[in-house]
């Protein structure tokens, strides 16, 4: 891999080239849109050690499995310490653990960590290695580009929609196996298989708190008595826990592992058509408009250019509908030159007027009418009049003549 200019260098000896570095590659170029400032967020880089793993298992201990005895027709809330190389080399010697008083220490659970490896079953996927690429993301909604108006009630801006998320991308953590050794005293039997009797059901859960649960699987305890001349018998069990983790440096490479960046806003290509008619001057849909219909009911939208207009207008799905949605009403007779219809003609949803007489066709006994032959102005309400001009027709409407009006009805 290339590497950066070096700034503290020899400059008597080893002489840098100002256009390469010693490498054989050509150096990186330096993409400023990936350098994005971190002064102003209050993210905090997320990082998970050791420590927070240990501190998981006795949180859960405490807190969760909440280990007691009975002792003298009491409840004693049996302590869980972790213990130190130095105080479990006593304990492996004497069998037994004091405090500083020299205070026999019983009951009383003792933890202690043995080692931490590389889990082999994710080597194959590549799972624990650096590769570029390999990270999670997160998205805040609130950032400098998305600012909120009140403090309380997250309202955008002025109503305005979101421009873009600030995203940060944390490296995978290293997923490993940390083993334990867990020890517990009681001072009786009894006592040692009620604390046994605690902690199996425990066991194949996770462990920890929040945030920080891992899979804990722990193997059969081992029982054993401690009979010391001069002092008091401990019974004693140990078991071997193994704690599926993960690890996540804070800084890897002695840089910061957190990348902010910000979404690239949305690129839109309008469809525009070049139709040759008035849309709302016939009863006829285009091809070309049809060839988009499903494009635009699933809420797309297309712009449609008129003959001569100058303008466009927007189809979306609702319009859509409207110039598609062709239906028939047949007419009743009124006189030989009137026929009334039961119906409303829809409304316009880009000009929210009604249909126009244009957007109608009649036909009598089959055959079409054309529109200079008969009056008519379409409403929204339920009754519409139609007056034939009988000398146009060349012959009067009849009782028994089907009158059919088809076109954009509610």
């Amino acid at each position: 891999m290339p590497r950066y200019n070096r700034q503290n260098i020899d400059r008597k000896t080893n002489k840098p080239n100002p256009k390469r570095t010693d490498s054989r590659f050509d150096d990186l170029v330096l993409n400023r849109a990936e350098q994005v400032r971190r002064d102003e967020d209050v993210v905090r880089t997320p990082k998970r050690t050791v420590y927070d793993i240990d501190y998981a298992i006795k949180w859960f201990i405490e807190n969760e499995i909440q280990p007691q005895i009975k002792h003298n027709d009491e409840l004693i809330k049996v302590p869980a310490i972790y213990a130190n190389g130095e105080k479990w080399d006593n304990v492996r010697k004497l069998g037994y653990l004091r405090d500083e008083k020299g205070m026999l220490q019983s009951p009383i659970i003792v933890i202690k960590r043995n080692s931490v490896t590389e889990r082999d079953q994710l080597r194959k996927i590549d799972t624990n290695k650096p590769i570029s690429g390999n990270q999670h993301y997160f998205k805040a909604k609130y950032n400098a580009r998305n600012r909120y108006e009140d403090t309380l009630f997250p309202i955008p801006l002025k109503g305005e929609p979101i421009e873009s998320d600030a995203i940060y991308a944390i490296n995978v953590p290293e997923y490993v196996d940390v083993s334990y050794d867990l020890m517990i005293w009681t001072d009786f039997t009894t006592q040692m298989n009620d604390m046994v009797e605690q902690f199996m059901p425990y066991r194949g859960m996770a462990w920890g708190n929040e945030s920080n649960k891992f899979y804990t699987m722990y193997t059969s305890f081992d029982f054993e008595t401690v009979n010391t001349v001069g002092e008091d018998r401990l019974v004693r069990a140990t078991t071997n826990m193994t704690v599926k983790g993960t690890l996540m440096a804070e800084q890897e490479f002695r840089t910061s592992v957190l990348q902010k960046a910000f979404s690239i806003k949305r690129v839109r290509f309008d469809t525009v058509i070049d139709v040759g008619i008035d849309l709302f001057s016939t009863t006829v849909v285009p091809q070309q408009l049809l060839r988009f219909q499903s494009q635009v009911l699933a809420g797309g939208s297309v712009t449609v250019s008129s003959a001569g207009s100058g303008t466009g207008t927007t189809i979306s799905a609702e319009t859509m509908s409207y110039l598609v949605n062709l239906t028939e009403k047949q007419a009743s007779y009124s006189s030989s030159a009137v026929v009334t219809v039961s119906g409303a003609a829809a409304l316009n949803p880009t000009t929210s007027l009604a249909a126009t007489k244009a957007e109608f066709d009649v036909y009598i006994n089959g055959q079409y009418i054309d529109k200079s032959s008969y009056a008519w102005t379409p409403t929204t309400s339920s009754t519409q009049t139609i007056t034939f001009d009988t000398n146009a027709l060349g012959y009067s409407i009849e009782s028994d003549d089907v009158v059919i009006v088809n076109g954009r009805w509610v």
